[in-house]
């Protein structure tokens, strides 16, 4: 529900009143084992995911830090509801495009600086030892491979470059490269982006697209209105498919988060829902609309997909403004509204998007969320802090929380170019004539292919009689033959493959 109505209000209050908390009836700190709700030790062989159902809770319940708590006497009964994908779900077309958050992807270790940006204090957020950060190296570059689309759009990664190498970058693509095989992926080379810690990136497959161009980058100095102290730029590439010479111009985007506050910029949290910053992140959609609008990579291609962690529920003014642009929010085209790929405080949405305009938006053939991280138990991330050392051995180098957003993938089929259309009217004598006519394309072997004369429906070799008002001839009496009386006669035929292009021939007799 859009954010200060009474529906969301409603929701709110209910999402309250229905919040059970059921603790472990232990007092110390992230205590060894961890229990699973059934009563069992949470280990790799006991585990439970969002939409997994507890039933018949029995407990004493006490009131503490805040909240009314079960605390357990015996498990519960547990039935697992929601079990994992191994794999995304098929997505379709000749060409993916993918959006993934990699969780403060550091290669530099975090030293607990206090300064953190490009080229100041490297090692400020992700992994804090060696081990850790290849636990987490292993898990997204595993999650990556799992993807394995052709363009992958990567938020929270280092804008950290070293010695000329976008070394965050690299050391990604290289793990992925082990998995997959040497080239498998490449990345688009841009060197620190803002002033953040962290930037966005695009990685993508060289034996399936090539770059169009030059990358582009929205920020402050572009338009004003974008706010990069808030916003991290956003970055466009355009990408040509090697199989058929379309493209598709591809921005991935990391707008202002709800955390932190915009109070000096006259922009505070209003209580409503939308949360901090709601007017920063409007203005950067905003902007980014019509930056695309201007075409900002001069490649000239009409077609566009925006992608990446909008921090923004589908109901919030941020989308509103890209709606308005004339874009379609492909996770609820194809997901529903109750879609999901992050959870907050044990209330789930989106935040991770994929928009496309109205030239893609018949191109694109499928969208999936993949939910191999908010549904999942964050002890099972690579973190080794506050985990005794049974609890930190529950790790899998797999895909699995990964990260704390899901994956957001997109199907392609680009096909930029019409059905070739041919109409003819052959006479054969008196007033007859046969109808004929072709629809042909290149990608769809199967075009819609439909024909009228003068509005009147008709098929490909269908006789029919053409008598102008003033005819005499009786011939078009003739039993079963179509007969059209009028001045003048026009065989139109439209072809229109399945990505909605259209032509149209007209033949006037």
């Amino acid at each position: 529900f859009d954010p200060g109505s009474v529906e969301a209000a409603d929701l709110t209050e209910a999402n309250q009143l229905g919040r059970i908390t059921l603790d472990d009836n232990r007092t110390s700190q992230n205590p060894d084992p961890a229990i699973h709700p059934n009563g069992g030790v949470f280990d790799l062989g006991n585990l439970f995911r969002g939409g997994d159902i507890v039933e018949n809770v029995t407990g004493a319940m006490n009131y503490s830090f805040g909240k009314y708590r079960i605390q357990p006497t015996q498990g519960a009964d547990y039935t697992p509801t929601n079990p994992r994908q191994a794999s995304p779900d098929a997505v379709g077309g000749s060409l993916s495009v993918a959006s993934f958050n990699v969780l403060n992807y550091f290669t530099t270790i975090d030293t607990g600086a206090d300064i953190c940006g490009p080229g100041e204090s490297q090692g400020c957020r992700g992994a804090d030892t060696v081990e850790e950060f290849e636990r987490q190296r292993a898990k997204i570059t595993a999650a990556i491979a799992d993807i394995n689309a052709d363009v992958v759009g990567l938020i929270e990664i280092e804008n950290f470059k070293a010695g000329g190498v976008d070394e965050p970058l690299a050391d990604l693509v290289e793990g992925i490269n082990d998995i997959l095989g040497a080239g498998t992926y490449e990345a688009v080379e841009t060197g620190p982006i803002g002033d953040d810690a962290i930037k966005v990136a695009f990685i993508y497959k060289p034996a399936t697209v090539s770059l169009n161009g030059a990358y582009a980058v929205l920020d402050s100095s572009v338009d004003p209105t974008f706010n990069d102290d808030k916003n991290r730029p956003a970055l466009a590439q355009t990408f040509t498919q090697l199989s058929n010479g379309e493209s598709v111009t591809a921005v991935v985007n990391h707008f202002k988060s709800k955390g932190s506050n915009c109070d000096s910029l006259g922009d505070p949290d209003l209580g409503d829902g939308a949360g901090n910053c709601n007017l920063t992140r409007t203005s950067a959609a905003v902007a980014l609309v019509n930056w695309l609008a201007a075409d900002p990579t001069g490649s000239g291609e009409a077609d566009v997909l925006i992608i990446g962690d909008l921090n923004s529920y589908d109901k919030e003014d941020p989308i509103d403004a890209i709606l308005a642009g004339g874009y379609t929010d492909l996770v609820a085209d194809f997901g529903g509204e109750f879609e999901y790929s992050f959870v907050f405080s044990g209330q789930w949405g989106y935040l991770d998007y994929a928009m496309a305009n109205a030239t893609l938006q018949s191109e694109v053939t499928g969208t999936t969320v993949w939910h191999t991280n908010a549904d999942e138990a964050d002890l099972l991330d690579y973190n080794t802090d506050f985990k005794a050392l049974a609890q930190q051995a529950i790790y899998e180098p797999n895909a699995f929380r990964a990260s704390d957003h899901d994956a957001v993938i997109v199907g392609l089929e680009l096909d930029h170019t019409p059905p070739v259309v041919t109409a003819e009217l052959v006479y054969d004598h008196g007033v007859f004539y046969t109808v004929s006519f072709s629809c042909v394309d290149d990608l769809d072997p199967n075009p819609t292919c439909e024909a009228d004369i003068n509005g009147v429906p008709v098929e490909d070799g269908q006789t029919v009689a053409l008598v102008r008002n003033n005819g005499q001839a009786r011939s078009w009496y003739e039993e079963g033959i179509l007969r059209i009386k009028d001045s003048s006669f026009t065989l139109t035929v439209v072809g229109t493959d399945e990505h909605g292009n259209t032509a149209t021939t007209i033949t006037i007799l």
